[in-house]
């Protein structure tokens, strides 16, 4: 079955005219009447009658409009995926990622984009989420991960992925007693506790502060030994017995099977937190970066 023959009926179809279709479609009217009667020959059957200068369609022309509709989209969605196939997405890619994302989550998104992209070159910062968000508001990244939700009025920021966070010490760092079996928040046990923390910025941080805050405690009253700022010296820090500090179970997981870490309880207490994709509200969206949204999308 002929496409243009088809395009042809339809604009008669839809127009119940034979002239205005012409018009339309920038062909003379005997062409058009010329269309409709191959397909009406093809089909074996009439698809109008002609009530003097109006047509009617038929039954049987209510049925091929809507199967050529359908058949028109299919085409139109073939085109765009062989083109989206051929057309080669290259250039440079300005991606940022806090600690956690930028060396737990982004390595493996960046592995899967390179498979499809090789052409494109990416451009990796890594910084605390506060810094990494005001990059891309500022228009220096492209796109980021990071481990605190922004309200920035010019920045789009989507859940990633969940993660939770939890307390570590060293095997060999002696804890302060504590009533054994206590399943209720111990404000007094995390006093004592020496602790390595993240800098003020850090998603990590913001998140363990919220929990804090939801048990009536303020993170300055506690023992601090260390500020880090990256999560990478925070687990060096608490491997080598200088304290005790709440990470991303992502980040340190690795560490507590081969028996270099070991989890400490806090009842009472959970410690939840997201990472978060974010780019311009209102940059244009080039193809390499449409690409990456869309692998973190899926």
């Amino acid at each position: 079955m002929d496409i243009r023959r088809l395009q042809a009926f339809c604009k008669v179809y839809e127009l119940n005219s034979f002239s205005r279709a012409g018009e339309e479609l920038l062909l003379s009217q005997p062409t058009v009447s010329a269309h409709i009667m191959a397909l009406e020959s093809e089909l074996g059957t009439r698809l109008f009658d002609r009530m003097g200068r109006t047509v009617l369609p038929t039954p049987a022309a209510n049925i091929l409009y809507k199967c050529a509709l359908e058949a028109f989209d299919r085409l139109e969605n073939a085109r765009t995926e062989i083109l989206a196939l051929t057309q080669r997405v290259s250039g440079e890619l300005a991606i940022g990622g806090s600690t956690i994302p930028a060396h737990y989550i982004l390595p493996g998104l960046m592995a899967a984009f390179r498979a499809k992209y090789p052409d494109v070159i990416i451009d990796l910062t890594v910084g605390d989420s506060q810094e990494i968000t005001e990059r891309v508001a500022e228009g220096q990244l492209s796109l980021g991960v990071v481990g605190a939700a922004t309200d920035h009025p010019d920045v789009i920021c989507e859940l990633l992925k969940n993660d939770e966070l939890v307390c570590v010490a060293s095997p060999a760092l002696e804890l302060p007693s504590r009533t054994e079996g206590q399943e209720v928040f111990d404000a007094e046990f995390l006093r004592r506790l020496p602790w390595v923390i993240r800098e003020q910025g850090s998603g990590t941080r913001r998140a363990f502060e919220a929990a804090l805050r939801e048990q009536g405690m303020d993170i300055r009253e506690l023992r601090t030994t260390i500020m880090a700022h990256s999560n990478f010296a925070v687990i060096q820090c608490v491997k080598a017995g200088l304290g005790v500090s709440v990470t991303s179970r992502l980040a340190c997981e690795g560490a507590i099977e081969r028996g270099e870490l070991r989890l400490v309880e806090m009842p009472g207490m959970s410690v939840r937190r997201g990472y978060y994709r974010v780019h311009h509200a209102k940059r244009h969206i080039f193809p390499a970066m449409r690409r990456f949204l869309e692998l973190m999308a899926s």
